[in-house]
């Protein structure tokens, strides 16, 4: 047996044991989803859930995580919808090099770089299922209200607990909106409410939801060698249906491939990060 098939073999057991490392610390972390779950997971798959008609999503959330907590409330909600989803990503070389609190700040960092989210595309379904434009323009604001001085992306020096920004984003589904981004982070997690705090429409005419009835949050959790990227979308007291001229919007679908374009999204910011 040579040095170099040694090595070879080496090399694949040392990277069996890292493959079986990151299995393990899901599991742990998520100790109530399926097998089929799991196993979706380690391919590199999200895993989602809905929560209507007694449907459940506090699986794919740590327990006692901001995420978790909101995940459980809604969950618990009797009027409305809920989705969530999770996927790992395993670090890459740079991104394992740092140190957990280092991590969390370029992870901060590359979540807010939300002008890097124009031009984001999805798979749409009323274009026959073809790659669409999701996000058009997106933007901070210097308040709630004036869209005449948008700002560029912040870029923190030291990790922030809590923070909050007004965000403008313009997109194909429900036009220009206005959100508000509250951040609640610890050492592992980072967690973003985006709540919409103007009214969303369809077609540029139709309320499809409410000022201040949607949550669309995204999180992160730091495991030993890899993330888990959640999200939870909740949308409070209206049908998971809207019709408009014939033509109906069935809105958890909606939301489900925005946090799919999200989480695609995400991933190529973290391929930034050196």
């Amino acid at each position: 047996m040579n040095k170099r098939f040694l090595l070879i073999l080496l090399l694949c057991f040392l990277g069996m044991a890292g493959l079986f490392a990151a299995a393990d610390e899901v599991r742990k972390a998520l100790p109530n989803l399926t097998e089929a779950e799991y196993q979706a997971l380690e391919a590199g798959e999200m895993v989602y859930g809905r929560a209507i008609d007694g449907g459940k999503i506090t699986q794919y959330f740590v327990e006692g995580s901001e995420a978790g907590k909101r995940a459980a409330l809604a969950q618990a909600q009797e009027s409305g919808f809920s989705i969530g989803a999770v996927s790992y990503i395993p670090y890459h070389a740079a991104l394992k090099a740092k140190q957990p609190l280092e991590r969390q700040l370029a992870i901060f960092n590359a979540i807010r770089a939300i002008s890097t989210q124009e031009g984001l595309t999805y798979i749409s379904w009323r274009a026959g299922n073809k790659e669409k434009v999701l996000i058009e323009k997106s933007s901070y604001m210097e308040d709630s209200k004036n869209l005449n001085k948008l700002l560029p992306d912040p870029v923190a020096s030291v990790f922030p607990y809590t923070a909050e920004s007004y965000v403008y984003q313009r997109d194909s589904s429900f036009g220009g909106n206005r959100y508000l981004h509250t951040y609640t982070n610890t050492d592992k997690e980072i967690f973003v409410e985006i709540s919409n705090i103007s009214n969303m429409k369809v077609l540029g005419l139709f309320t499809a939801v409410k000022s201040g009835q949607l949550s669309i949050d995204m999180g992160t959790y730091q495991l030993e060698d890899g993330l888990l990227l959640v999200a939870l979308t909740s949308v409070r007291d209206r049908s998971p249906e809207v019709s408009v001229l014939g033509l109906t919007v069935d809105l958890p679908s909606a939301f489900r491939r925005r946090i799919v374009a999200l989480q695609n999204w995400f991933i190529d910011q973290l391929a930034t990060i050196h």
